[in-house]
């Protein structure tokens, strides 16, 4: 298969969107009047709550582009989306990669293929995406026409199907590359099944940077390897559709695993499967069912803490520009019930929705700028 993608470009300033509630019997996604969010799975549970409005911490919150309304498009569904009325069909952004990518084409113009297994090919989205989820980074390009915003701070760690074996909650760092690698096999004495999330993902390019692989040592199924692809945060299926294995390991954000427990998400949680740790003596998450948090030590760790982020075109939301969009630069400012707010100590604020979801203030809340996705 064609493997992985790496991001190009990007920048995240936050961004708050409200879902315009049209839906036809052929699909039950809208077409937005305003702007359209797509990209990383890990914060679309999120950015849907904000962006439908949600009571969720106490209080009504609803992020609008000013009178507009915005649709945050999940990362998996019908292999195509229809973004805006009157628009193409191109294929579903499937992860951050895809969704900075996505709004690279939809800024250039330059067509597009989504990461989205049948997709179709070379689609020319113009002024169709608006907005990325990102789950990571990039690199900073003070002249990038990309901004990135910080929106939460998450923790990478693993989840595993390992049952009872104790061996399985606390893999370290070094394991975990052994595992993805090929050159570790088991754990506790049980033959380890390593699952990577799907081609696109950020949580996948962050995993794999976090456990000291790369790429190119990551073998999957079909290119040699021990390998087998999945959909990031789901541990019920693997990408092909087939039942999550018994004593699998796989990337896991620790944010959408405890709105998974807490009901805040969607659950995709595999029957028996649990969160680890790769850090000695700290979990990821503390409490169970509706009363799981994050883990304010884990989240801080400098290897497996990780800071989120919205995406949008720089010139956009800078007043003065030509191409300033008042209604894009009100929904991704940090007012309260904006998305780039990481303020939680009030319920109307949109940063106490995020900690709901599992996601803590970011490390910074200053953005940066990147250069657009290859």
């Amino acid at each position: 298969m064609n493997k992985k993608k790496i991001v190009a470009a990007a920048a995240a300033f936050g961004v708050a969107v409200s879902l315009i509630a049209v839906a036809s019997p052929a699909s039950a996604e809208p077409v937005a009047n305003g702007p359209v969010v797509v990209g990383s799975d890990t914060l679309q549970d999120v950015l849907n709550a904000l962006a439908n409005g949600t009571t969720i911490s106490g209080a009504s919150v609803r992020s609008q582009a000013n009178s507009l309304f915005a649709a945050s498009f999940d990362a998996t569904g019908s292999v195509t989306i229809q973004a805006k009325s009157n628009g193409p069909r191109f294929g579903r952004p499937n992860g951050s990669s895809d969704g900075v990518k996505a709004l690279s084409r939809s800024i250039d113009g330059a067509p597009y293929t989504s990461a989205t297994p049948g997709s179709p090919a070379n689609v020319t989205i113009t002024g169709q995406v608006d907005i990325a989820r990102s789950s990571s980074g990039a690199a900073v390009n003070a002249s990038g026409e990309l901004l990135y915003i910080p929106f939460g701070r998450d923790a990478l760690s693993y989840a595993h199907s390992g049952g009872d074996n104790a061996a399985f909650d606390n893999i370290d760092q070094a394991t975990l590359k052994g595992l993805f690698e090929c050159t570790i096999t088991q754990v506790g004495g049980v033959t380890v099944v390593p699952v990577i999330p799907q081609s696109g993902s950020g949580t996948r390019k962050d995993f794999i940077a976090k456990i000291g692989a790369t790429e190119a040592s990551v073998l999957e199924v079909s290119e040699g390897g021990c390998v087998v692809v999945g959909q990031e945060h789901d541990t019920s299926h693997l990408a092909d559709g087939s039942v999550f294995p018994a004593n699998a390991v796989t990337a896991m954000s620790a944010a959408q695993w405890v709105a998974q427990n807490t009901g805040a998400g969607i659950d995709r949680r595999g029957a028996g499967v649990k969160i680890g740790s790769p850090v000695a003596g700290t979990s990821a998450v503390t409490g169970t069912g509706t009363s799981m948090v994050p883990n304010a030590a884990f989240y801080a760790n400098t290897t497996w803490g990780r800071d989120t982020y919205i995406v949008v075109e720089n010139a956009r939301v800078t007043v003065g520009n030509a191409k300033y969009d008042p209604n894009l630069a009100s929904v991704v400012s940090n007012a309260a019930q904006k998305l780039g707010n990481t303020q939680s100590a009030l319920p109307g604020q949109a940063g106490s929705v995020k900690k709901k979801f599992g996601f803590l203030a970011p490390s910074t809340t200053t953005p940066f700028r990147a250069a657009l996705a290859g």
